[in-house]
């Protein structure tokens, strides 16, 4: 008998599920060090991108101020061109005129009408100088003309494959700053992302620290003694209606982003509960527009002896402080849309074990835990089943 009573100890130590997420509080501020860390690459990654940005920004506005010289040294050609096409225009009437009844022909007898009226043979030779002269010197200040006009021509040819090149440039710098801005936005997402999950990750080890856990004590054995115990998770709200999923969520605009929890819109003001009993480790009333959750709770659930998290987020109102015991009917604040929002929603995350929370990296799907409507339908209770 004691033979069979140790085969059936043994499989029963060995079937027992081992909660591999256990931490420290030891581990739990050495999680807190990283994340510092990853704060501090994050703002080195922003000045970086800064940096870059105000490169390209300085460029786009040097190349406006070469466009502009461009532009005026073109016009400075062409007015050029336009007093040398009237001086070509000019001197050709004043030869004419002053050469009267010559007429000029290539290959022909020119200007022997005026030659032949010569008095004398002294006459005749100076007639016939004064005509070559006359003839060279307008053909000679004409091709001058004519060469410079084609040099200025040449000129604003390369001027203009320059205007193309800093067009081009200055496209493939402006599609840049687009770039550069959206991961800049992304970046700072990212940053007040960590800094949020800093402070509440400090908020949750206090909360151990101030319940007695010591460094080396498993958190879920320290936190079970602080949480009241539950069976299961409700819906949050008494009604509402199905407005993005978890992970990757689709965009209205097309596309998707990585979305770290559930959303649940209805209009603002509706009351908002927590999913089951627990303890309040962190409230946030202090937001930023636009950026993050805006105001919201993180509550910590000992749920048949393991260890849960939940956030909600872009409350208008929180109704609850830091330490507080709640449970499935405690109405913990009113859905807003504080924080990085476009309407009245409540953002819910769940996780597993002893977090802060945030990131999609840290939550799990609610779906598996809360029996929700399928996507873009409401409900209208807390309880029907779906």
């Amino acid at each position: 008998m004691k033979k069979y009573l140790s085969i059936l100890l043994i499989l029963i130590i060995i079937l027992l599920p081992i909660n591999v997420s256990a931490k420290t509080l030891g581990q739990l501020k050495a999680e807190y060090k990283e994340l510092e860390k990853q704060y501090d690459d994050k703002k080195q990654q922003i000045q970086y991108t800064e940096s870059e940005i105000s490169t390209a920004k300085a460029r786009v506005q040097s190349i406006y101020s070469e466009l502009e010289a461009a532009n005026k040294e073109i016009q400075r050609i062409n007015d050029e061109i336009s007093k040398l096409n009237e001086s070509i225009s000019e001197k050709d009437k004043q030869t004419k005129e002053l050469m009267k009844f010559f007429q000029i022909s290539q290959g022909e007898s020119t200007y022997l009408e005026y030659i032949f009226s010569a008095n004398s043979i002294t006459d005749f030779i100076y007639r016939i100088s004064v005509t070559e002269q006359l003839s060279k010197y307008n053909d000679k200040l004409i091709d001058e003309m004519n060469e410079m006009i084609k040099k200025n021509n040449e000129n604003i040819e390369k001027i203009h494959k320059k205007e193309e090149q800093l067009t081009a440039l200055q496209k493939e710098l402006s599609e840049k700053l687009v770039v550069l801005g959206k991961e800049k936005a992304a970046l700072d997402d990212e940053e007040a992302s960590i800094e949020a999950e800093i402070k509440d990750s400090l908020s949750i080890i206090n909360f151990y620290i101030k319940a007695g856990c010591t460094e080396e004590q498993d958190i879920s054995t320290c936190a079970k003694k602080q949480l009241p115990v539950g069976t299961r998770f409700w819906r949050p709200t008494d009604t509402g209606f199905m407005q993005s999923k978890w992970n990757l969520d689709p965009l209205s605009g097309g596309g998707y982003r990585y979305h770290a929890g559930v959303d649940i819109s209805n209009s603002g003001g509706t009351k908002i509960y927590s999913i089951s009993d627990g303890r309040v480790v962190k409230v946030n009333n202090y937001y930023t527009p636009n950026v993050g959750y805006g105001k919201y709770i993180i509550i910590q659930h000992n749920i048949n002896g393991k260890i849960y998290t939940s956030l909600y987020g872009h409350l208008s109102q929180i109704n609850v402080s830091e330490g507080a015991i709640v449970n499935k009917n405690t109405v913990i604040g009113l859905m807003g849309t504080t924080g990085h929002s476009q309407g009245n929603h409540l953002h819910l995350n769940i996780c597993l074990g002893e977090s802060s929370c945030q990131s999609l990296s840290q939550t799990v799907d609610p779906r598996n835990y809360i029996n929700f409507p399928a996507h873009y339908t409401w409900y209208w209770d807390r309880t029907s089943y779906y």
